[in-house]
């Protein structure tokens, strides 16, 4: 009984001693307590306990205070209550594999740091699994990314391997293995719904970069491929930047474009919606001696053109064409076509208007020619018709400048051709009008006919008209005074006999005009020009005597050749004509005879 009250009262006397002392710090087992602690317990064999609770005594407690400290029995586990979130446990593993732990948090539920040179955090697989894997399966949670990496390291330019934000690498020379695959499964289309999302928020650096860095490589940098219907590619440069910019270093394309085998779409479409914009839609420029644009349809078969131009204006300004080519330099053709197949039949250029306008309009600035064409073979340099439905002219010329003296149409040839042929098939009509000042002048009809309101002026001095004669026409020359041939009908020889009354008149030199039965076609090789009327040159002798300007010339004894005529003895169908000129000769000579058969 002593023993008893001893030991309440010694229990009586610590507990007040405490309630005494509970400003200061306590130490158990140690009588110098450590300055940060409060409470210090200290011992080598023992330890400290705190309350322990079912699952169903913790959470029953109530209003707990902030950093209550409870052993929950249940879950083998410390618990502490934090304001605002609940209760958490602390999770008392040593990472003993597999580990799994979950918390409610607004801050992070596991951080490492490392201040030195080693790995923060490092996940290795040996087996066939995951090295790290990182989901979110909050629907809702439209804030946290499921990973975020960041650095404000300044990066590592002669090795770029390093000090980037994340570094991924498939170190397998046989691999088949993505460095980064991402994908987005979602109906939207919205700025950001993308498997990989770059962003380039300073003044430089990219938005995203791919570099096939081995020179022995034939791997594209950057493949992209779209089963769907949307574009593999699309780009946009919203201020002054190029939507798409490419360059070669190499003897590749810049930019290639093609359409396999079995697809229908196009390699290329470029389109402006801005109707304000005067920029061309596409420029092409070669500051090289190659082609700046090369298109081929490389189809036997084929019907379509490979270039096609089209403008669809109501306005005919300088430049509003399908197609426009300029030659800005000192040379060079602003369009150049050319029909390279020697076996081909197909035009070098056609040109066809379904309007009102020229099919083509030429104009020469300068001094060149509006139009110059040649041929080499035995078409035609220029070729214009009409077709059978038709109603217009096949081609017109005309001078508009009152000052211009040149001829409208100038035909020059060196051949052996006929320099102008105008050939009449119609059923009437005529093969030439010339007009003058609106009024027809001179016209020759469908028949060859020709009529002329002003006469006509010939460079000859006489009517002629050609004959046949007796012999080779080899033996006669101009200036033999011819007679009615006496053995061959319609026919002419050299005279012969003096006051011949079947003197007929003489070989014109240069008849004016020429008149024969024959066709307009023929030559008239074998006939002889008979001048019946006019001034001609004509052989003459001194047998009548000394010949005077006026007197009366006949046939002479020399076949051919004319003499004095003695007016007494003339009679009605012997003279030739009158001299115009004097003759005192010894010799057969010519002098001019006005001729005049009477």
């Amino acid at each position: 009984m002593k023993k008893l009250v001893l030991q309440v009262t010694l229990g009586l006397l610590v507990a007040n001693h405490l309630s005494q002392t509970a400003e200061a710090q306590v130490g158990i087992g140690t009588p110098t307590p450590d300055a940060s602690a409060q409470l210090d317990v200290k011992s080598t064999t023992k330890g400290a306990l705190v309350p322990r609770q079912t699952t169903a005594q913790r959470t029953a407690i109530a209003n707990p205070a902030d950093g209550l400290l409870v052993y929950d029995t249940d879950t083998k586990g410390f618990w502490y209550f934090k304001t605002g979130t609940g209760w958490t446990q602390i999770n008392n593993a040593t990472f003993s594999l597999p580990y799994t732990g979950s918390g409610n948090n607004a801050g992070p539920l596991f951080s490492i740091t490392n201040q030195g040179a080693g790995t923060a955090l490092e996940g290795i697989v040996t087996g066939t699994g995951t090295a790290g894997h990182f989901k979110n399966t909050n629907t809702a949670n439209e804030d946290g990314n499921v990973l975020t990496v960041e650095t404000v390291g300044l990066g590592n330019i002669p090795d770029n391997t390093k000090g980037n934000a994340a570094s991924f690498k498939v170190n397998h020379n046989n691999s088949v293995a993505a460095a980064v695959r991402s994908e987005v499964n979602t109906i939207f289309g919205n700025f950001g719904a993308a498997a990989i999302f770059g962003i380039s928020s300073g003044t430089g650096g990219f938005a995203g970069l791919f570099h096939a860095s081995n020179t022995s490589g034939n791997g594209p940098a950057l493949v992209s491929i779209n089963d769907g219907n949307g574009n593999a590619i699309t780009a946009n440069a919203s201020k002054d930047g190029n939507g798409v910019e490419t360059n070669i270093d190499g003897g590749g394309n810049a930019l290639y474009a093609w359409v396999p085998s079995f697809a229908t779409g196009r390699a290329g479409r470029f389109e402006i919606f801005n109707e304000d914009n005067e920029n061309d839609v596409i420029t092409v420029k070669t500051v090289g001696n190659g082609t700046a644009g090369n298109f081929l349809v490389d189809r036997k078969t084929g019907t379509s053109p490979a270039v096609k131009g089209e403008v669809n204006s109501q306005f005919a300004n300088f430049g509003t064409a399908g197609v426009m080519g300029v030659s800005s330099g000192t040379g060079g053709y602003a369009g150049l076509f050319y029909s390279s197949n020697a076996a081909g039949n197909g035009p070098g250029i056609v040109v066809l208007t379904e309007g009102n306008g020229n099919g083509i309009t030429a104009n020469a600035g300068g001094n060149g020619d509006g139009v110059e064409a040649s041929v080499d073979g035995n078409g035609n340099a220029i070729s214009g018709f009409i077709p059978n439905f038709g109603v217009g002219k096949a081609g017109r010329f005309a001078n508009f400048n009152a000052s211009n003296g040149q001829p409208v149409v100038h035909v020059t040839t060196v051949g052996t051709g006929t320099a102008l042929l105008a050939n009449h098939t119609g059923p009437s009509g005529n093969l030439a009008i010339f007009q003058s000042g609106g009024s027809n002048v001179a016209r020759i009809n469908k028949a060859g006919r020709g009529f002329f309101d002003g006469g006509t002026q010939n460079s000859g001095a006489d009517v002629a008209e050609a004959f046949d004669v007796v012999n080779d026409v080899a033996d006669y020359e101009p200036g033999d005074v011819l007679s009615i041939a006496s053995s061959k009908d319609r026919a002419v020889e050299k005279s012969s006999g003096a006051y011949s009354s079947r003197i007929l008149g003489v070989y014109a030199t240069k008849p004016g005009v020429l008149l024969t039965e024959e066709n307009i076609d023929s030559e008239l090789t074998d006939k002889v020009p008979l001048g019946v009327i006019g001034v001609i040159p004509t052989k003459v002798c001194n047998e009548g005597g000394a010949i005077e300007r006026g007197d009366l010339l006949v046939t002479s004894s020399i076949p051919g050749v004319a003499m004095k005529a003695d007016r007494a003895k003339v009679k009605s169908g012997e003279v030739l004509g009158k001299a115009l000129q004097n003759f005192d000769g010894n010799t057969v000579g010519k002098i001019n005879v006005f001729v005049n058969v009477k």
